[in-house]
């Protein structure tokens, strides 16, 4: 049975209330192994008393450098129930890199199933998963740790398009705010949540917590790397109804391997454009399927507002980021912090329970997180993302601040360029960026990838995009069949493209 009465905005209380109402409920599901409610919580507390003898600490902030595992969410759990926030470290990111994150961070505790002996120093000590089997056990007395839901829960560190990575912290009551009795999405303890994405990505907090404070299951992807077959195989296995992937992913996915959603009920996609002509493409193939474009910022925890389509909700021209989800007011302002009129382009800035507590390190907050009670309560991010609202009173993303380039003379959004090239028939996957000549002039190039066995001429392209835009906007190059790395968090690496 669902609860809905419960009064903790702690991630690990709400999760040991489901663990009481449904003990032998499965919480995770890792190919052919099950792990129940009671298992995980009785695992978890085994763990968490274990960090606290190696001198873990209300607030601070401990490691997860892991592979996606049963073990990893009982890691995440027992931090929490230490009063302590988790830091998941990618193991495949540059370890100079990983180790610039735990001295800021200033991390004490590193948990692994690796080796990880690069990241300690005379601080820092490491509890070695693989040493210390944390199933099965018998621990099903909970800690008693006076915990606030303003406390940090996660320390989660953003790409850095401008000025390096910064670790967002984000408090309990923001996870609360995103899985709980929201507005975009239900879940109900029958569902089946996948957790495909890296732990480094704040989709992963959907993900896992979307499932585990709802008493729903956990399906955890078994490889690091997704395989569209595999994929599917997973899906059909454990009965997959509720996922979540970038647009990348889903339009590849969608087009080329459409059966892998045949039992999905929603999908949620959520970090760059995504194309109305493959999301209508998927309806027509499944009508009964629901689909969410989830937009937000890390520092907003994961989403901010959502757009709800299904065969009665098309989308049109394009795709968009839709209304507020519960517990975030949004607010669109120009450079002088007042508010546009409905239809003219503003800067998105967001108030609520969802805003992070800031950047681990503090003197990255300027100009992010501001207080301005003329505009709200409380602490306020700062988006720079450019919308606008429209007639439904959907608004619709028009692009990045720092994402507007200056070409021949004119100025633009890549977001827009990459929209129309993904509307084209046959497309299924677009990049665009700006390439410097060594005349000194700039470049628009774009990457597309095709359906299988369809060929198009560029020139037949630029003529179908200037029945759209002006000439100015049209790209000067056009490659196809280019290999789109995709990084960890699912979004495409555009630094590769300038090596093709």
């Amino acid at each position: 049975m669902q609860i809905n009465s419960i009064q903790s905005r702690l991630t690990h209380k709400v999760f040991e209330a489901q663990a009481a109402a449904g003990p032998s409920h499965i919480a995770i599901k890792l190919n052919e192994q099950d792990v129940t409610y009671r298992q995980l919580n009785a695992s978890a507390n085994y763990l968490a008393r274990h960090l606290l003898t190696k001198g873990v600490e209300q607030g601070d902030i401990v490691a997860i450098s892991m592979s996606r595992s049963i073990e990893m969410i009982a890691a995440m759990l027992a931090i929490h129930k230490c009063g302590a926030a988790f830091l998941p470290l990618d193991s495949q990111s540059p370890a100079k890199r990983n180790i610039g994150f735990l001295n800021e961070a200033q991390v004490k505790v590193v948990i692994s199933d690796l080796n990880c002996e690069g990241m300690l120093n005379h601080e820092r000590i490491c509890v070695n998963i693989v040493d210390f089997p944390i199933f099965p056990v018998a621990d099903e007395h909970n800690l008693d740790l006076c915990v606030n839901d303003e406390g940090k829960a996660y320390v989660m560190y953003t790409s850095g398009s401008t000025g390096g990575p910064k670790g967002v912290v984000v408090p309990h009551r923001a996870i609360h705010r995103l899985v709980i009795n929201t507005n975009y999405i239900e879940f109900m303890p029958t569902d089946k949540v996948l957790h495909v994405s890296s732990p480094g990505f704040d989709a992963s907090t959907f993900e896992i917590w979307g499932a585990l404070l709802n008493g729903a299951t956990l399906v955890l992807y078994p490889e690091k790397t997704l395989d569209p077959n595999l994929f599917a195989a997973v899906i059909k296995q454990h009965k997959v109804t509720i996922l979540f992937l970038t647009p990348a992913l889903f339009h590849l996915i969608a087009a080329k391997y459409s059966a892998a959603f045949n039992a999905v009920d929603t999908v949620v996609i959520g970090g760059d454009i995504i194309s109305p002509r493959i999301i209508n493409n998927l309806i027509d193939d499944h009508n009964d399927i629901t689909l969410i474009n989830g937009y937000g910022p890390t520092e907003n925890t994961t989403f901010t507002t959502a757009h709800r389509m299904s065969v009665a909700n098309r989308p049109g021209t394009n795709v968009p980021i839709g209304k507020a989800i519960t517990g975030t007011t949004v607010h669109i302002l120009d450079d002088e912090f007042k508010p546009v009129t409905p239809g003219k382009v503003g800067e998105l800035f967001a108030s609520g329970s969802g805003v992070a507590l800031g950047y681990v390190d503090a003197a990255k907050n300027k100009n992010a997180f501001i207080i301005n009670k003329a505009i709200a309560d409380g602490l306020i991010y700062r988006t720079g993302d450019l919308v606008c609202e429209n007639s439904e009173g959907d608004l619709e993303f028009v692009g990045r601040k720092d994402n507007q380039v200056k070409v021949r003379g004119f100025r633009m959004s890549l977001e827009e360029v990459q929209a129309s090239l993904l509307d084209l028939d046959d497309v299924v996957e677009a990049a665009v960026i700006v390439n410097k000549c060594e005349s000194g002039d700039q470049q628009l190039v774009a990457y597309l990838n095709l359906r299988d066995g369809k060929n198009l001429k560029i020139s037949d392209i630029k003529q179908e995009l200037a029945l759209s835009m002006p000439a100015y906007m049209i790209p000067d190059r056009i490659h196809f069949d280019v290999e789109m790395h995709v990084n960890e968090n699912g979004k495409i690496n555009k630094k590769s493209l300038l090596n093709n």
